[in-house]
This record gives C-alpha cells, structure tokens and sequence, in this order.
C-alpha cells in the first residue's frame, strides 16, 4: 500500500512537470522510467540508422556503389589500399580501369619513397587508418575484398564505424542529462533532438569524420562534466577526457580547442591528474595522428598544409625585370638569364618545362610560374612580388594540390560555384548563420541552444539550485572560435563545405549545444505552449536533416530555393 502511494506521489509530479523528478522514498522508480524511455529512443534512432546504411547505395556511370562524393571516397581510397596493398599511395586504385568510380578530387600529389610521383588522399591519415584495420579483419572473417564487393563491404565497415558508435553517443547523452535536475519532458525531448534532428544522423550513411568527432566530444563531455560537477578524481575520468577530446581533435582540426578547454578544466580540478592521466591519454593520440601522417607523407604537416610554395632556396635580382618577365609569360626557358639554369640544376630538374602559375590562391599582388621536370617528379616555383625590386624567388615545391589537371587549378573550368569560394565574408557569415547553408535556418533546435549558452554562462539554475557555468562560456568560446576560424580562411576555403546538406564543418559542435540547450528547454517545458514552441523547433530540424537522407552530399533544399531568389550565394 505504502509503494502504491509513493508511485501515485511520482506520477502526480511527473504530470504537473516537477523538476523534482524522484521522490525520495523510491530512488529506483524515476531511473527505470527514464531509461525505459531512453533505450526506446535509442534503439529506434539507432534502427533507422542501421537501415539507411543497408540500403545505401549510390548508381553512377559505372556501377553501385555507397560512395556519394570525393570527400567519401577519398578516404575509401585509403582504407582500401591500406587494408590490400599496406601503403597509402592511391593510384592504382584511383584508375580507370575499376568496375566503380574511385577516383576523387580530394587528392594530393608529391614524390613517395621511391623518388615518383604518387597521388594521396589529402584527408588526415589517423581515421583512415583506424578503419582499415577494421578492413582488414572483415576480409579475413569473410573473405571479402571492398575491391570485389565494395557495396557489401562497405556497409559492413559504416555499420561498424557509424551506427555502433552512434548508440554509445546517444546511451553517454542519455547519461548525462539523467544527471541534471531537470523535468522529465526535457530529458526526453533532447534526446529525440540529438537521436533525429540533427545532421549528424544524416551523414551516417558516408565515411566522414563529422560523426566520429561529435561522438568523441559527447563522450569526453560526459566525464568533464563527471570531473567537474560530481568531483569524480578517479584517473580514468581524466584519462578518457583527454582520449576522447583529442580523438576529436584528430577528426576536426578546429576541435584542437575543444581538447584546450577540457585539458584547462581538468587542470582546475587536478593539476596532478591531469599531467599523470590526461595529459598521457591526449599524447597517445597525438602520437598516432603524427606518426600515421610521417609514414603516408614523409612529413609532420598533414596533406592539406601544403597549399602554398616550398621554402625560397635562391633569389635572382634581374637587371631588366620586364624582359624577364616578358620571357617567363611566354614560357621560354631557353631564353631566360643562367640563373635559372643553375636553380633547376639545384633541383635535378634535367628537363624543365615552364608552365603559367594556375593556382587560385596566389596572392594578386605575386606573379608566379611552375617548372616541371619532363623526365622525374622534380619542380619548382618562381615567383616575383611586385614591391621585391625585380627580385625573383625560386621555391622548393611545396603546393601538393597544384599538380596538373588539378580540380583546384583556376584553369578548371569545370569547377562548381561553391568550390569557386565565397569572396565577400559579410555573406559567408550571413549563409552560414541565417542563409541557405544557415545553421538557425536548417536546424533551428539551435536557437534553444543560443539561448542556453547565454544562459548557462551567466549562472542559469535548473530546480532552483544547480548550475554549469563552465559548459556555458565553453560552448560559448568554442562556437565563436570556430565559426571565426571558417570565416577568416581564404577565398577559395569559403565554400560551406562544399556540396553538402549543410555546414558541415561545425556538426562536431552538436553535443556541446544539445547539452546548452538544458535550461532553456527545462523552461520552456513548464507550460503547453513552451513544450508546443520546441515541438515546431524539432520537426523543422527534422524536416531538414529527412530532407538529405539519401544522400548527404547534395545541397540544403534552402539552397535551391535561394536560386528562385536571384539573391548572392
């Protein structure tokens, strides 16, 4: 009689959406109703998951394939030739001659081991690299080559890479809003937003690094809050704060101040753990990402660092710079002064070949021409600034994404409007926030999450007494850094990630604003029409995130729409 009258106390709380959610006298009956409802969301988000990657599949002009776009293959490319061959040069899987289309324009060129020219995905080399292990272990349980069966295999290793993971990053979610006092209908709600209505169910059906990151940051985020909130000292806890947090930083470059923010909270609590426990944990990672990358590359800096010219190994000061310049325009080596001579001599470059500068990030204010050998992979650049008093600087080969026929060549004609680059940063900043690539627009679940870092920065209370300021000026911080960083890359970098359903770039944030989003939603959910206003909210993200289900790399439906406009992109 006595527990009949506790569970009607429980129930009575739950319909008038008290934040004092478990009565005392029954500790156990709130945390089975909450995760009975959990798991419900969990599994259901996760199923949909599973299925759409095992009905993946992409028809082009020459056969099925799972793969959508060059941002996808790329690093297939790498899983495959690792998993087959052991090494990271990807030109023989990038040949015409398979039964699939392979190649990709997320590629970089420069001289391998054996002193030739080699083509290489420009991705990180970390990722890549961990899933052709898994590879390796499905072709030998199997006996299944992605080069025979790429659909089959695929799906097994996106499964693998994607769905598993994504059910531990909503089950961590799940654990870290069960920890905060706050109304029922709020737990449950962000749960439904992180399981569906988000991009990041979207791109699971592709291998990117979007997923892993935001799965890494949800779990390092869940034992910060472990650290700091419930003063949880054990090694571990640090430990896997600083694991995960700089896998994040692995996946996503700018997540590199993501692991900052965990390392200094760490350090606030315990210098002492943080130097024995997280500071170990983050070096292993750091570890892999470097020493993978020396072995594809032959160098500490990641493929995508060598967009600009080698370092200046000889300088020449023309008498007559006009005629030089004159002569270099027409491309005749012959007649160019011996200085030139002497500093492709330097190169080994035997027989060069003087070609126009086509790389579109040249600086306007530099004029610049490549040197390429006819008979190796050796080159160089010339360039001569207009203020340099007619000093021409000739320059190791440094720019591994200009190679010729190059998609990223401004000779390509065939390049599309969103790679061309946005020039006016004023409407980068809008389209990326409120435009056809807006992050409020397509999912505007992010408005709750805008008013929760506000709110939680400036000591917002959930059940009148608990707080997370640290979670506020982080994610504050966090998303202020990385929007900036995006919007101050150059030019031809403007692009909103490319042909994508949405700004891509910024979906690793997704954990650290599902969990700002707390004391706006718990507000909100206190009345009829609170819980109304963040239903429309969802569906619209859902709406959106449905819209790009079958294929992540096409552009926002906003996108099409914003053409009837006549409006800038």
């Amino acid at each position: 009689m006595e527990t009949a009258k506790i569970v009607q106390k429980a129930n009575a709380m739950v319909e008038h959406n008290s934040a004092e959610a478990c009565p005392a006298e029954l500790p156990n009956f709130c945390a089975q109703r909450h995760w009975a409802i959990f798991w419900l969301l969990i599994i259901c988000s996760t199923v949909t998951l599973v299925g759409r990657i095992v009905t993946v599949r992409n028809y082009d002009t020459r056969g099925e394939s799972t793969f959508f776009s060059a941002n996808d293959r790329s690093r297939w490319c790498t899983v495959r030739s690792l998993g087959d061959e052991g090494v990271y040069a990807i030109d023989h899987v990038i040949g015409r001659d398979q039964p699939i289309h392979w190649d990709t324009i997320d590629k970089v060129q420069h001289v391998g081991t054996d002193g030739r020219m080699h083509s290489y995905s420009s991705k990180p080399t970390l990722f890549p690299t961990l899933v052709s292990y898994k590879y390796r272990i499905v072709k030998w349980l199997t006996g299944l080559s992605i080069g025979q069966n790429p659909v089959t295999v695929s799906r097994i290793l996106l499964i693998l890479t994607n769905a598993i993971p994504w059910a531990v990053f909503l089950w961590f979610f799940a654990k870290f809003i069960n920890s905060v006092p706050v109304r029922d209908w709020a737990r449950y709600y962000l749960l439904a937003c992180a399981g569906f209505a988000t991009f990041l169910g979207t791109f699971s059906n592709s291998l990117n690094n979007h997923v892993p990151a935001a799965i890494c940051v949800m779990i390092a985020l869940y034992f910060l809050s472990q650290i700091w909130r419930l003063a949880n000292d054990r090694w571990w806890a640090f430990a896997c704060a600083g694991l995960f947090s700089t896998f994040a930083f692995s996946f996503e470059l700018p997540a590199a101040a993501f692991t900052c923010c965990a390392g200094l909270l760490c350090l606030i609590r315990s210098p002492w753990k943080t130097f024995t426990s997280f500071v170990p944990a983050a070096l292993l990672v750091v570890a892999g990402m470097v020493g993978t990358n020396y072995v594809a590359h032959g160098d500490w800096r990641p493929a995508y660092a060598h967009r600009s010219d080698g370092a200046v190994f000889k300088i020449f000061a023309a008498d007559d710079v006009e005629q030089v310049t004159e002569t270099l325009d027409r491309l005749d080596w012959k007649a160019l002064p011996n200085e030139f001579a002497e500093a492709a001599t330097t190169l080994e470059i035997r027989s060069p070949r003087l070609e126009p500068d086509r790389w579109p990030g040249t600086d306007p204010a530099i004029k610049r021409w490549v040197v390429r050998d006819q008979d190796s992979a050796n080159q160089m650049a010339i360039s001569l600034a207009n203020d340099s008093a007619g000093v021409f600087r000739f320059h190791r080969w440094g720019n591994w994404y200009d190679y010729p026929k190059s998609y990223w060549l401004s000779s390509n004609k065939r390049k599309s409007q969103v790679d061309q680059g946005q020039a006016s940063r004023e409407t980068y900043l809008f389209h990326s926030l409120f435009g056809h690539h807006g992050i409020f627009t397509l999912t505007p679940i992010w408005l709750l999450a805008l008013a929760g870092m506000v709110s939680l920065a400036f000591g917002a209370k959930m059940a009148g007494r608990f707080t997370m300021k640290w979670l506020g000026w982080m994610a504050i911080a966090l998303t202020v850094v990385v929007i900036g960083f995006y919007i101050n890359q150059p030019t031809i970098n403007r692009n909103y990630g490319g042909v994508s359903s949405c700004l891509r770039w910024v979906l690793w944030l997704a954990p650290l604003w599902l969990a700002s989003m707390l004391p706006v939603v718990d507000w909100l959910s206190s009345s009829r029409k609170g819980q109304a206003f963040c239903l429309v909210l969802l569906v619209v993200s859902a709406l959106s995130a449905i819209v790009s289900m079958d294929n992540p790399w096409t552009h926002p439906w906003l996108y099409d729409i914003w053409d009837w406009t006549g409006l800038p992109k």
